[in-house]
């Protein structure tokens, strides 16, 4: 059975890296959206195997002066709540330093009337991210808790890990490459206590999630993308529309509901597959998954995994898909 999964394993990889030999001759990033639809998809996903965006691809600056430059958090406007926090945001962090500080910038810029926490746990960071994280806790301009992991558990344990600390009654995973807009966590809360079907909930995005909820948009800075956000969140006010699997980089559940499932699955490890593992144990216990069509969140998108090798990543992919399709055992469909 080794021997046919090996077999199986190498009829998917040896096309794809085929492309990404071909790549470094022709110029195929460029040519792939002028290409018939069904070459531009076995392209992409040979450039780039991953449902998660090409970081390259998003043209967005990576920095927004008024925060300024790397990100800091506001000293004169600090978050703090009288009452306990109804939302616990997850974010785990590993590396990439400089969008960790522009995404809680963008959370403490963009506090409403919610209360919340922030439970951060490092993955083992080599950048400094640990040290930079506790010292803006201990500013207390955030309700930010840090959490040190000694080693790297990947994307479902350091979200486990999260939610253990968690004290909210609502969680929202929330990747550190992501930028969240004023009325964003409002808008998602109140979808979640209008409708208890919803299990599972998230936002639309310029870029990394699944089809439904990437339009595709591109802006130069983070200015422009909060004027797209407000115009095109005010269009689709009150619209949430059901999808088969949502992109954990936003997505917020009931504390309940994590809890009955079990967590996320930490048997993919670093990660990949366990968003279409969550959404599946959530739909298979009644509840929904759910798209709300007037809540935008920036993401940068593959912070992490575009930085492996192709051949890694890919072999993480096919690890992952074949995992997913044992514990489940049905055919992974394509987003």
């Amino acid at each position: 059975m080794d021997f046919i999964e090996e077999l199986a394993w190498l009829r998917f990889y040896l096309p794809r890296q085929a492309v990404q030999l071909l790549a470094r001759r022709l110029p195929l990033a460029a040519l792939r959206d002028h290409l018939p639809r069904a070459i531009t998809e076995r392209l992409r996903f040979g450039l780039y195997p991953a449902r998660i965006t090409d970081a390259e691809n998003v043209e967005c600056a990576r920095e927004h002066s008024p925060w300024g430059a790397p990100a800091d958090l506001d000293a004169a406007n600090p978050v703090r709540y009288d009452a306990p926090p109804r939302v616990s945001i997850l974010v785990v962090t590993y590396n990439n330093l400089a969008l960790t500080r522009l995404c809680l910038a963008s959370i403490q810029r963009c506090a409403g009337a919610t209360p919340f926490e922030v439970v951060v746990v490092d993955n083992a960071s080599g950048d400094g991210s640990a040290s930079w994280l506790e010292a803006a806790a201990a500013k207390k301009l955030l309700p930010l808790t840090v959490v040190r992991n000694p080693q790297n558990a990947g994307f479902a344990g350091g979200n486990n890990l999260a939610a253990g600390r968690a004290r909210g009654e609502l969680l929202v995973f929330l990747n550190n490459d992501c930028v969240v807009v004023p009325g964003w966590l409002e808008a998602l809360v109140a979808h979640l206590d209008r409708d208890p079907t919803i299990g599972l909930l998230g936002p639309v995005t310029n870029s990394g999630g699944n089809g439904e909820a990437q339009l595709g948009t591109r802006y130069a800075d983070l200015q422009a993308m909060r004027r797209f956000a407000a115009e095109y969140t005010r269009a689709h006010a009150g619209e949430v529309v059901d999808v088969p699997m949502l992109a954990l980089f936003c997505a917020a559940m009931s504390r309940a509901r994590f809890d009955t499932i079990g967590g996320l699955d930490e048997r993919y490890g670093r990660g990949l597959f366990e968003d279409d593992d969550l959404a599946m144990a959530v739909r298979q216990r009644g509840w929904r998954v759910a798209l709300a069509r007037d809540v935008f969140v920036h993401h940068y998108g593959g912070a992490s995994f575009s930085k492996l090798p192709a051949a890694d990543y890919l072999r993480l992919w096919w690890d992952n898909r074949r995992a997913y399709e044992r514990k489940w055992q049905t055919a992974w469909i394509p987003r």
